[in-house]
């Protein structure tokens, strides 16, 4: 099944603790991004690769990774105006939306996710939370909520591209927010979101204790 993946590279990452962007940072040889992009450029149904990038930063992004398939695009304010900004140019019926700065995905994890695809419109990576998660408000406790119901999301998440393209165009429209790709299919529709089992590994670096 061929596929777009779009991958998201213009976070500012000040959590990170970097005075820089984040997919620079470098694991020994090899900067964040390179790992990234790595599973998706040895995956040949991946026909097209959409990073959106910061302006002045597509340069050096350019210099690390060099590939026909690859598209590139500014990045918006926000995480959801990037996401917009790549799905203008998806060229694919299937599309992968995710985040650079995941740099352990495996070609198992893309395969899960269009295996999912084959009967389904709309999916993502998931794994069981393993904390006890509780609700708090104004500094106490409200609930504890269900462990066993509780499912971390990852990214990739992937579509059938009409769909996505038709709910961030509603997003846009509508001025409504979210914090992730799956969100706004169960906001703006009734087509089923189904679960894939992610990985552990498949870690979002964010804080200074990633990098190590």
């Amino acid at each position: 099944m061929d596929y777009s993946a779009i991958v998201l590279c213009a976070g500012k990452g000040s959590r990170s603790g970097l005075s820089y962007n984040k997919m620079l940072y470098r694991f020994n040889d090899k900067t964040v991004y390179e790992m990234t992009m790595s599973v998706f450029l040895q995956d040949q149904r991946c026909k097209q690769i959409v990073v959106v990038t910061k302006e002045d930063e597509i340069n050096e992004i350019k210099e690390l990774v060099n590939d026909k398939r690859i598209v590139y695009v500014f990045g918006g304010k926000e995480r959801q105006d990037s996401v917009y900004n790549g799905l203008q140019v998806v060229n694919q019926k299937i599309v992968l939306i995710h985040d650079g700065a995941r740099p352990y995905l495996t070609i198992d994890n893309i395969d899960s996710l269009l295996e999912c695809l084959t009967n389904n419109d709309a999916c993502l990576l998931m794994v069981p939370v393993k904390d006890t998660i509780k609700l708090c408000q104004d500094g106490k406790v409200v609930e504890t909520l269900p462990r066993n119901l509780l499912m971390q999301a990852q990214t990739p998440q992937a579509f059938k591209a009409g769909l996505i393209k038709e709910c961030y165009q509603r997003a846009k429209d509508e001025k409504y927010e979210a914090t992730d790709d799956a969100s706004l299919v169960e906001k703006f529709t009734e087509v089923p979101v189904m679960a894939v089992c992610g990985s552990y590994e498949n870690i979002k670096i964010t804080t200074p204790e990633d990098l190590k």
